[in-house]
């Protein structure tokens, strides 16, 4: 199959070309360094080369990444000088912020500017904010940042525990972006720490969200930013979502007002909340032939069909397979240090490097979208693919003074080289009751990562 690669855009060589300026600005060093004599050295581990090792993260020893990193960057003589010990010390100097300033001022800025147009529905941001248990590994301090959690099986607890954590990330649904990543100790509730994550919420924004966040306090809190909601409703929620549950029909649809609980009064109260909220369910048919019963705060019935909240809902599935991608292609709970310090980095450094890829393989989706020779069925970009290229290349992108335009082309060509179908229509397997074998079978010879 050829195609003909389409010209890289602009922004991308802007975001590439700032990237780079960013990263040697000493200025953006001494605002994510720990003490002001950090990174004043002249030594291998500077904050740039550091960054980019940690951003480069693999499964692999620290040692041997080390010598591989060192090596591509022209250091390579310098490598028997130096010890995974040294790259703990110069980790502690560097805070986790770096990647997240990265990440808001470099490459979201460029994925929302004017002049770049995203995707959205009906005019609105989609965003979906979710949680997923993280096990970190096996410290004391870790324990006691995120505390712990006993190991338990059919016969109870085996006597074994590790630290866990929760991360949520609120994350932009059609455009394949996160814009925020917190993490906290697993005993801290998803809604509540989703709630702190509103102020990266614009008005107009759409939230979809699972049953988990299906509570007053919730709603209220993303209508005081002027965002929506969607939510999944269990079957034991609200009276109107009962109510629909068992009329066992889709395609309804009815407003209502919610009101706040007595006990909810002082708090709505404090935080400026309305006592009362107008919102409206939908109930709709899956596939499967199961009933879902939505509540929104899209009251308007011509402007919001019944009949398109079905596939509006089913795009919070991606939220899913970005905590897959991040769990499974990218080894998130494989940590490379021991530290609070490096699970805040590892993690930042995650969402900014899935963020890269979503933008430099547009041009490459958009390639394979355009194949007038098109197969029985339309192909798509392979991730894995798309993700082991950014990491393989990250220091000719980021680092070396060679010419962006012909970077980004290497890198489009490499994720169009290995397309993979699109099976939209494809019918959903049946789930299989998991065993320890069959996820031992995965883990050991199925589950493959990009670096």
């Amino acid at each position: 199959m050829r195609l003909i690669l389409p010209d890289i855009p602009n922004h991308l060589i802007a975001l590439v070309t700032t990237l780079r300026a960013t990263l040697r600005d000493p200025g953006f060093w001494a605002r994510h360094r720990v003490r002001p004599a950090d990174f004043t050295r002249d030594c291998c581990l500077t904050f740039p080369v550091l960054f980019l090792f940690v951003l480069q993260k693999t499964s692999k020893s620290i040692h041997r990444h080390l010598h591989e990193f060192l090596t591509a960057l022209g250091h390579g003589d310098n490598v028997v000088l130096l010890t995974s010990g040294a790259v703990t010390h110069a980790r502690a100097k560097l805070e986790a912020s770096a990647f997240r300033e990265l990440n808001r001022a470099g490459v979201l800025a460029t994925a929302y500017a004017p002049e770049h147009p995203i995707r959205r529905w009906r005019s609105h941001r989609l965003l979906g904010v979710d949680s997923s248990l993280l096990r970190l590994p096996d410290h004391p301090k870790l324990g006691q940042v995120f505390d712990w959690k006993t190991a338990a099986n059919q016969t109870g607890a085996t006597g074994t525990r590790y630290p866990e954590a929760r991360l949520s990330v609120l994350y932009d649904l059609l455009n394949h972006l996160g814009l925020d990543a917190r993490v906290a100790p697993s005993t801290c509730g998803e809604a509540a720490l989703a709630s702190q994550q509103l102020d990266q919420v614009q008005p107009e924004d759409v939230l979809l969200n699972d049953r988990g966040f299906s509570g007053y306090g919730y709603f209220a809190l993303v209508r005081q930013r002027g965002a929506h909601f969607i939510g999944r409703c269990s079957t034991a929620s609200f009276l109107a979502a009962q109510e629909l549950f068992r009329g066992k029909r889709a395609g309804r649809s009815r407003v209502v007002w919610l009101h706040a609980r007595t006990d909810q009064h002082a708090e709505c109260r404090r935080l400026g909340l309305p006592l009362k909220l107008k919102v409206r369910f939908v109930s709709v048919r899956l596939a499967t032939g199961e009933l879902e019963v939505l509540v929104t705060s899209l009251l308007d019935e011509t402007r919001y069909p019944t009949a398109e909240f079905k596939t509006v809902y089913h795009w919070r599935w991606g939220h899913e397979t970005y905590y897959l991608m991040l769990k499974g292609r990218l080894e998130l709970e494989n940590f490379s240090g021991r530290t609070v310090a490096a699970v805040h980095q590892d993690i930042q450094a995650a969402v900014l490097l899935a963020n890269l890829e979503s933008l430099l393989s547009a041009p490459g989706a958009a390639a394979l979208q355009a194949h007038h020779a098109a197969p029985a069925q339309p192909l798509q970009i392979n991730r894995a693919t798309a993700y082991h290229a950014v990491k393989f290349h990250v220091l000719e992108l980021l680092y070396r003074e060679l010419p962006v335009r012909e970077v980004l082309r290497k890198l489009t060509q490499l994720v169009v080289g290995s397309p993979v179908p699109a099976r939209p229509d494809r019918p959903a397997p049946p789930r299989r009751t998991p065993s320890l074998h069959r996820s031992y079978h995965y883990q050991r010879r199925v589950k493959k990562v990009v670096f």
